[in-house]
């Protein structure tokens, strides 16, 4: 290697380092305080969760990705009761999300009603499924975007 791309090195570390380093005006992602309604016809709010690690799954009844998910992730919540599951739908009603779990055969716990989206973009959803995780004090430490595989929640539930 010639002499001078000896000192390239450095700086391309130099600027990696940079990139990874949080911005001016970058704030940490919380969970953000919303209240919504539960299939019961009672509201809860997001911040409600706090005290426990939370996986937040945002879902539709009408999206193929969230329907091949959703019984892996119920039986998670099955699996890990130190962990709040939250299961928030976007875009149905109760009718619709009870229609989705006669035909599943699910019983999905801590279901919350979004009918008007109206936290895509606090959570910064762009299309679903999302799966965020969130520390006991509600501040985001994961996402994964798409369809996630056992292998993959397996992996994120350790990680937590």
């Amino acid at each position: 290697m010639k002499g001078w791309m000896w000192g390239l090195i450095p700086l391309g570390l130099l600027a990696g380092f940079w990139l990874l380093q949080p911005r001016a005006g970058s704030k940490v992602e919380v969970l953000p305080s919303f209240t919504l309604t539960q299939l019961d016809g009672q509201t809860a709010n997001l911040t409600d969760f706090k005290g426990k690690p939370i996986v937040l799954n945002a879902w539709a009844s009408w999206c193929g990705p969230c329907r091949r998910e959703m019984p892996l992730l119920v039986e998670a919540a099955r699996a890990n009761p130190e962990l709040h599951f939250v299961f928030l739908n976007i875009s149905d009603g109760p009718e619709a999300v009870r229609a989705f779990e006669r035909e599943l055969g699910l019983k999905i716990p801590n279901v919350l009603l979004d009918p008007d989206a109206k936290l895509s973009d606090p959570l910064r959803i762009q299309g679903l499924p999302v799966t965020l995780l969130y520390d006991a004090q509600g501040k985001l430490v994961n996402r994964h975007i798409g369809e996630i595989s056992a292998a993959e929640l397996e992996g994120l539930l350790k990680e937590f």
